[in-house]
């Protein structure tokens, strides 16, 4: 993990976890991030549901947050 002084620690991120959080936040589909880094939609589905649940994100918005205060993107 590394230290954001204001926010306290940030669990690690994949390289393709942060791709796939740019994505969000700049409110593309699954369909259009998964053409994008050559991938199956199910496969994104699973780095968004995976990263999701280990970073206790709610839904698409907070991911979309949570990538902007943390730096991601």
């Amino acid at each position: 993990m590394r230290e954001l002084s204001q926010h306290g620690p940030v669990p690690a991120v994949s390289a393709r976890e942060v791709d796939v959080l740019r994505f969000i936040a700049d409110g593309y589909s699954n369909a259009h991030i998964a053409r994008s880094l050559s991938c199956s939609q199910h496969t994104v589905k699973n780095v968004i549901h995976a990263m999701m649940v280990r970073l206790q994100l709610r839904n698409r918005a907070h991911a979309a947050a949570y990538a902007v205060r943390t730096g991601l993107v």
